[in-house]
């Protein structure tokens, strides 16, 4: 993964670039207050034998400009605002994912630009939150990222890891080192995304639901979900039901005995999903 970081608009953007530019264009985009690195820094090495990859570090992530403006991170002033990134980067159309806050991302800007579109991923976001769980009101959102962030310092390195190795059930070296790219030493270790870009976003979800893209949904779609924890499994259930309804060309996949970062999980079952589905799409287009 090559990072490159870019100067537009007068602001600083960063990104990963992995993979032959003679293959089909992945785009992804990592959840919140995460970063490119920290949510596909293993993903990408099984990808990048078969696509070209753009890794976003999104607004106010990782090394990319923190938008001034709470309603910049509204999702559909993310989608123009990758637009005119898109524009500088990239020359034809590409397939979008997405994990967690990044699959909704990926909706609204497949919505506003369906034709740049060939085929959008969702990695375990984009179906539940907030709309199918009832128990996750606004106030019960906001407060808790709100509480999160205010307790998300450390005193060292130890505690990081006592706590973040509790999201997956392969903890490794290289899930270890990609945490480093979401923190910022202080007089303690805090989240590189403030609480202003954080609470901006948690509002966003609720002002821009991710149902209202589904409709205008053209490309093929694929989701891959988590199955833990179990008690989300009615709202997973609602989320899918909807999906499959209102998006024609829809594809998905439960990933057993996985969480949330269900890249981290499993990540060679992820990747054969992806690339088995990508190459179904480009043989629909050959033998249309």
């Amino acid at each position: 993964m090559e990072n490159i970081i870019l100067e537009l608009n007068g602001g600083k953007i960063s990104y990963f670039v992995d993979g032959d530019c003679k293959n089909p264009t992945i785009v992804c985009l990592h959840g919140l207050a995460g970063t490119a690195y920290y949510s596909f820094s293993e993903l990408s090495k099984k990808l990048s034998k078969h696509f070209h990859l753009l890794l976003i570090d999104q607004p106010g992530h990782g090394k990319t400009a923190s938008f001034r403006n709470e309603k910049d991170y509204l999702f559909s002033n993310l989608a123009s605002w990758y637009e005119n990134l898109f524009n500088s980067i990239l020359d034809k159309p590409f397939y979008i994912l997405g994990h967690s806050w990044g699959a909704d991302v990926a909706l609204h800007y497949a919505k506003q630009y369906p034709e740049k579109i060939k085929g959008v991923i969702l990695l375990d976001g984009g179906f539940t939150f907030p709309e199918f769980q009832e128990e996750m009101n606004f106030s019960k959102a906001y407060e808790g990222w709100n509480t999160y962030i205010d307790n998300a310092k450390y005193g060292n390195w130890e505690e990081i890891l006592d706590e973040y190795s509790t999201y997956t059930k392969r903890w490794n070296a290289a899930i270890e080192e990609s945490l480093t790219s979401i923190f910022t030493k202080k007089e303690k270790y805090e989240l590189i995304a403030s609480k202003f870009t954080v609470l901006s976003i948690i509002k966003a979800f609720f002002e821009e639901p991710f149902t209202t893209t589904y409709p205008f949904i053209k490309s093929p779609l694929l989701l891959v979900h988590a199955t833990e924890p179990k008690e989300l499994h009615a709202a997973r259930e609602k989320g899918i039901s909807q999906l499959k309804k209102e998006i024609k060309d829809a594809t998905i996949i439960k990933i057993k005995d996985t969480s949330h970062m269900v890249q981290w999980d499993k990540p060679d079952e992820v990747s054969a999903e992806i690339i088995k589905w990508v190459i179904k799409q480009l043989e629909k287009v050959l033998n249309s």
